[in-house]
């Protein structure tokens, strides 16, 4: 059991209004000390000194909400590759695409990559694409990130890349 919640246990129990409560301890099957204001067989009844405990000052936010703690976060979406105004050389249209979320995104999010401001296929929980028969000549390419409930919760800048693939009549 942690200490945090011995100190809570600990304020409950010298609180006026617990103040004829009475708590044990004892130690469980692994050897750890575990609390309650129930006894049980081989428990011993912790003597409170003070009707005055103070908790120490404690960081609480790792118990919060992580969906509040997910939107408090300012979420940065960046094309990597191609690079902008870059010029690919690829016959069979095949482009590839990597992206980087900052600060490392939720598990729960998911990225989607837009081609010309149309949906390249369906989210996914990675930040690398394969584009296939992508048609020679200019392009935009832009990744959004989404959280669990569909909200856009960044997108990055787009990036313009063009494609450039040999005539087959040279």
């Amino acid at each position: 059991m942690s200490r945090l919640w011995l100190v809570i246990i600990l304020c409950l129990a010298s609180h006026t209004a617990y103040a004829d409560k009475k708590v044990y301890r004892w130690k469980d099957e692994n050897g750890n000390w575990v609390y309650s204001d129930t006894p049980r067989k081989g428990a011993a009844e912790v003597k409170i000194n003070t009707h005055f405990l103070t908790m120490p000052a404690t960081d609480t936010s790792v118990l919060g909400n992580s969906s509040a703690q997910q939107n408090a976060t300012e979420y940065k979406a960046t094309i990597i590759a191609p690079n902008h105004k870059q010029t690919l050389r690829d016959n069979t249209g095949s482009v590839y695409v990597s992206g980087q979320i900052t600060p490392r995104f939720a598990k729960d999010f998911t990225v989607q990559l837009y081609l010309d401001g149309k949906p390249t296929g369906p989210k996914q929980h990675t930040i690398t694409f394969a584009l296939r028969n992508v048609p020679r000549g200019e392009h935009s390419i832009q990744l959004m990130v989404f959280n669990s409930k569909g909200k856009v919760v960044t997108k990055s800048d787009e990036t313009i890349f063009y494609l450039h693939k040999a005539r087959a009549n040279q």
